[in-house]
């Protein structure tokens, strides 16, 4: 399993066909965060994938540097994204806060995000609607990230890795409690859901897999489920058969691997595990 080391290298899957005229018909869903960049292109009815790619490096807090980063490993890809169809992009920061739809009003959303987080002058906040879940998630991105998202991809619809998450537990959701656990390299995103509605999400640090193991379990032991109900769906940079798998199925009910969705297809370039580990762009699709 990968942990916090630095990664530099862009990991890059891509079909044959895919070039600047066939990317015109195309739908792109891109992932930015503190610590990486992914990328992925479906075709024109989005059930085909003919693109996965990521880059991951130790946490940038400079958001210049960052800035920097995201340019540089734009400059890798085969095809400019801006040609698109349409273009998505989930961040990945840690200002957030998951709040009920009857507790929000409009034009509250800076008040209610400052109780959990810490904002600075300048930062753009933006709610994403869960509608099955009834329920918003609040997040704040840095002032010049998002100037840099508005330049860069004009036309981009902007949306919290966590509403990505909680579209692919809607399309294959079910009455038991269950819960995802999407892993990046030194970061992780945990979410719980029981009878359709999200209960509770998290987004945590990690170096070990010991650490993970111990969030998990203390996470449910503060919403008082027990780690024996639990089904859970483990996703990103973690296999089955590895450590924390192996450490997972000790205490928790039930562990699998995130399967992709049976209505995706994949170029010969790219591997189901290519895309099981950017599963979370799938929810943008």
């Amino acid at each position: 399993m990968v942990t916090g080391d630095n990664i530099a290298e862009l990991s890059l899957k891509v079909d044959q066909g895919l070039n600047r005229d066939t990317l015109k018909d195309c739908h792109t869903v891109l992932s930015l965060s503190k610590t990486g960049f992914s990328i992925m292109v479906a075709g024109e009815n989005k059930s085909r994938i003919l693109l996965s790619a990521q880059r991951f490096w130790k946490e940038e807090k400079s958001e210049s540097k960052l800035i920097d980063l995201f340019e540089k490993t734009l400059d890798q890809l085969p095809v400019n994204p801006d040609l698109s169809a349409s273009i998505k992009c989930l961040v990945n920061f840690q200002k957030f806060s998951l709040v009920p739809e009857h507790f929000y009003q409009k034009g509250k959303g800076q008040q209610i995000l400052s109780y959990t987080a810490k904002l600075q002058k300048g930062d753009r906040i933006y709610t994403d609607h869960w509608t099955h879940s009834e329920a918003l998630m609040l997040h704040a991105i840095p002032e010049r990230i998002s100037e840099w998202l508005s330049k860069r991809f004009m036309q981009a619809q902007i949306q919290h890795q966590a509403t990505s998450i909680e579209n692919l537990y809607q399309t294959s959701k079910s009455e038991d409690f269950t819960g995802i656990l999407y892993v990046s390299p030194s970061e992780a995103d945990f979410y719980l859901a029981q009878k359709g509605k999200v209960q509770w999400y998290n987004k945590f640090q990690y170096q070990t897999e010991e650490d993970l193991l111990y969030f998990i379990l203390y996470s449910l032991e503060q919403n008082r489920f027990l780690p024996t109900e639990l089904h859970l769906k483990v996703a990103g940079l973690s296999l089955k058969g590895d450590k924390l798998h192996s450490l997972l199925e000790r205490y928790i009910g039930e562990v699998k691997d995130m399967s992709v969705p049976s209505n995706y297809q994949l170029s010969p370039m790219i591997s189901e595990k290519d895309l099981r580990e950017n599963i979370n762009l799938l929810g943008l699709l």
